[in-house]
C-alpha cells in the first residue's frame, strides 16, 4: 500500500469534519496558485502568533547550525512579552492580511506580478522565507515554520508540491479552528459564540499569567544575579541548554525512526516522524510552552 496515499485519506477525512470550509480536505478539487500561496503566508501568520514548539520533533532532520539557530529563535520569543489581543484565531483574517499587503493596486486581488512577489517571499524551498513576509507577524518565527513545512514535505525533496502545500493549509487552518474552539470554551463566559471585549481581556490576561509563570520558572534556574532579567551571559546558559535537549531529542528520535542505524533518516524512516507531526498540528497540540 502507498503510505502517503493511505495517510492523505485519514488526514483529508479528519480534515473534513474540522474545517467548516475545506478545500483540498472534503475532495474538492486542488485550489489555484493564488490560494495555495495566500494560504501558505496565512499559515505562517498563525504560527507567528504561537509560543510553543510547533513541529518540534523536525530537529531528528536537523544539523548542528539549525539546532543552534532553532536556539536563538526560541530564546528570543521566551523572552517576548506576548501581544496577544486576546482575540480568537481567525485564519480567514490572515488571509485577507496577506491579499492587502501584496495587493499593491487595490483591486481586492492578486494579478500574476503581485502573486509572483509573494511566491517569492514565502519562497519555492521550505527552507526559504523573506524578511517582508516575516515582518507581518508579531514576531519572526522563520524556523517554527520550516518545522511544519518539513512535517508535510513527504517526499523530502526539500520543496512544497501543490498536494504538499495544499495538505499543510488546511491543517494550519484546522489547528486555527481548534485553538479557536478551545479559546471560547475557556473564556466565553456569556455562550455567545464570540469574545466581547471584557472577555478578551481575560484570555489576553491568562495568556500573560502563563507566560509570566514560565519565565519566572526560567529566572529561577538562569538568573544567577538575581537582578530579574537574563542578562547575555544568562541568556547564553539557557541557549546551550536549548541546544543540548534539541540534540538528546533528536537522539532519541533516530533511536526509534532511523531503522538502518545510519545516523540520518531516509525518506522512508521519515514518514511516519512526519505525519505524526502533522497529526499534532491539526490536534492543536504544542501550542505553548
Amino acid at each position: 500500500m502507498n503510505r502517503v496515499t493511505a495517510h492523505r485519506r485519514i488526514l483529508a477525512a479528519a480534515l473534513c469534519f474540522t474545517l467548516p470550509f475545506g478545500l483540498a480536505a472534503c475532495g474538492d478539487d486542488v485550489p489555484d496558485e493564488t490560494t495555495q500561496y495566500v494560504g501558505e503566508a496565512a499559515s505562517y501568520l498563525t504560527a507567528a502568533e504561537e509560543d510553543g514548539a510547533l513541529g518540534a520533533d523536525a530537529v531528528a532532520d536537523t544539523d548542528v547550525s539549525q539546532r543552534e539557530a532553532m536556539a536563538d529563535e526560541d530564546v528570543g520569543a521566551l523572552e517576548t512579552e506576548p501581544t496577544d489581543d486576546g482575540k480568537t484565531c481567525d485564519f480567514s483574517a490572515y488571509r485577507q492580511v496577506v491579499v492587502e499587503k501584496y495587493d499593491d493596486d487595490g483591486d481586492g486581488q492578486l494579478n500574476a506580478r503581485e502573486l509572483r512577489e509573494l511566491k517569492a517571499d514565502v519562497g519555492e524551498r521550505r527552507d526559504t522565507l523573506r524578511p517582508r513576509l516575516a515582518q507581518l507577524g508579531r514576531r519572526a518565527r522563520h524556523w517554527a515554520f520550516w518545522r511544519v513545512r518539513w512535517a508535510f514535505d513527504e517526499n523530502g525533496d526539500g520543496t512544497l508540491s501543490a498536494e504538499e502545500r495544499v495538505a499543510l493549509v488546511d491543517a494550519m487552518e484546522a489547528r486555527c479552528q481548534r485553538l479557536r474552539t478551545e479559546r471560547l470554551e475557556q473564556h466565553d463566559t456569556n455562550g455567545d459564540g464570540s469574545l466581547d471585549d471584557s472577555e478578551r481581556q481575560a484570555a489576553r490576561a491568562a495568556r500573560r499569567a502563563r507566560w509570566e509563570a514560565r519565565r519566572q520558572e526560567r529566572l529561577v534556574t538562569y538568573d544567577t544575579n538575581d537582578n530579574g532579567v537574563l542578562d547575555a551571559g544568562e541568556r547564553v546558559a539557557l541557549r546551550a541548554d536549548r541546544v543540548e535537549a534539541a540534540q538528546e531529542r533528536r537522539a532519541t528520535l533516530l533511536a526509534t525512526y532511523d531503522s538502518n542505524g545510519d545516523g540520518r533518516l531516509s525518506t522512508a524512516e521519515a514518514l511516519p516522524l512526519r505525519q505524526d507531526i502533522q497529526r499534532r498540528i491539526i490536534e492543536g497540540r504544542d501550542a505553548e510552552d
